[in-house]
């Protein structure tokens, strides 16, 4: 086989691989959706705490950023992508048998930790095949997740109904362990093979990064502080201002969309629908983000300000859509609107990707960086979110003043994406 033909085919194994991750990362934060009325009523908590508990889960996953960037240097993304399905496998397994607040906490982090350290490492391999059509890349492998969001939530409901709601989260873990299937099918471009640092450069490469910057470091306490920024990429965001105003912007849009993630099954089983018909509003949502992310696919401009147009349209579209659920009530006004907030909350990674790209192209380990810092953006918001709208439903009794509360931060992120680069002012 000729060697652009191999490059090819180990190319579109990695989209497949990546669908399949994302499948399951969004897909099963969207299906704890369907058990949290569940674990509010088998571990005696209140609906608050399990909201932190899930959106702790969600959050780990990407707050991990910085972590994954060096992961990815050392371990390769076969290895990575292997102990993403072992991770998440037993993460559901070991939340079944959860008996407090405090094992389950633990189960979900196992389970975050799973969905979460292979995410740059796919993103770097990514970028050898596709570097050029990388917004084809993006809108193709992130429709995975829009595929988890139609199929993991009715399948939790089914498992629920049929086996019960331990079973449910045996089966769940036993089918997230073909991550390592798809994992086990990843090999770096040949190029890589001889290119990839050594464990030893790798650290000396981060020895570098600590010194390179003008803040002084004659003390141990100056050296701790630099080494911390350097760390987190902060010295790294100080040569692109820009992106202080796009990573709060996804910061903010992730804080609305985990909300609405989490509570979407309890807020309809609240208004009095059963259980299945609510969990197919989660179906509805993933095939809104489906379609968005096909249109993404269908139209894979590479250009900053057509991605910055972008997501204002959607961040405006999802305040608007968080902003009416509270005034429907009808069964099939509350499924159209679920299809329209999953179209607009769930379109953007792809397009936050592909503007970080815009921004940050450089060759070396820079985007890296930049995605990791992107995932910790991400993780933030989706701490938050959680929490907000449950402490606001424990303390009202009503989603209500919650999605109204996201709506407005989902507007403000739109603001945010104004932004431009100075280069391009």
């Amino acid at each position: 086989m000729e060697h652009s033909e191999l490059k090819s085919v180990r190319g579109w194994i990695v989209i497949a691989s990546s669908f399949l991750f994302t499948f399951f990362q969004l897909g099963s934060f969207k299906a704890l959706g369907v058990f949290v009325p569940k674990f509010e009523e088998q571990l005696s908590i209140g609906i608050g705490a399990i909201g932190s508990i899930v959106s702790f889960c969600g959050a780990l996953r990407f707050l991990l950023g910085p972590l994954q960037y060096r992961l990815a240097n050392v371990v390769s993304a076969r290895v990575l992508a292997m102990v993403s399905g072992i991770l998440t496998g037993l993460g559901y397994i070991c939340s079944a048998f959860s008996t407090s607040g405090i094992t389950l906490t633990l189960s979900m982090t196992l389970l975050s930790l799973g969905l979460g350290v292979p995410m740059v490492a796919y993103v770097k391999i990514a970028r050898h095949y596709f570097n050029v059509n990388f917004a084809l890349y993006s809108a193709i492998a992130f429709t995975g997740g829009a595929v988890g969001m139609m199929i993991l939530p009715p399948l939790s409901e089914f498992f629920i109904q049929t086996y019960g709601t331990q079973m449910a989260l045996v089966l769940l873990g036993a089918v997230s362990f073909n991550l390592c299937v798809g994992g086990a099918l990843l090999k770096p471009p040949d190029e890589t093979l001889t290119s990839r640092p050594s464990s030893r450069e790798n650290y000396e490469q981060l020895d570098s990064d600590c010194n390179d910057t003008s803040l002084a470091t004659s003390g141990h306490i100056e050296a701790i502080l630099h080494t911390i920024l350097s760390w987190f990429g902060v010295s790294f965001m100080r040569k692109r201002p820009v992106l202080v105003a796009y990573y709060s912007a996804f910061l903010l849009w992730n804080i609305s969309l985990a909300g609405w993630i989490i509570f979407l099954v309890p807020y309809t089983i609240g208004l009095g629908f059963p259980a299945q018909q609510a969990s197919f509003m989660s179906t509805l949502g993933g095939v809104g983000t489906l379609v968005g992310r096909i249109i993404m696919f269908i139209f894979p401009d590479q250009s900053l300000n057509s991605h910055r147009l972008q997501f204002m349209v959607l961040s405006i579209g999802g305040a608007a859509s968080l902003f009416l659920y509270p005034f429907v009530k009808a069964y099939w006004l509350l499924a159209t609107l679920s299809f329209f907030a999953g179209l607009f909350l769930g379109t953007p990674p792809p397009v936050a990707m592909v503007m970080i790209k815009c921004i940050v192209p450089d060759e070396g380990e820079d985007f890296a960086k930049a995605i990791g810092l992107l995932h910790m953006s991400y993780g933030i918001g989706t701490l938050v979110g959680g929490p907000i709208v449950g402490s606001i439903f424990d303390l009202t009794g009503s989603f209500h003043i919650g999605f109204f509360i996201m709506a407005a931060l989902e507007a403000f992120a739109a603001v945010l994406a104004i932004a431009k680069p100075k280069a391009e002012t």
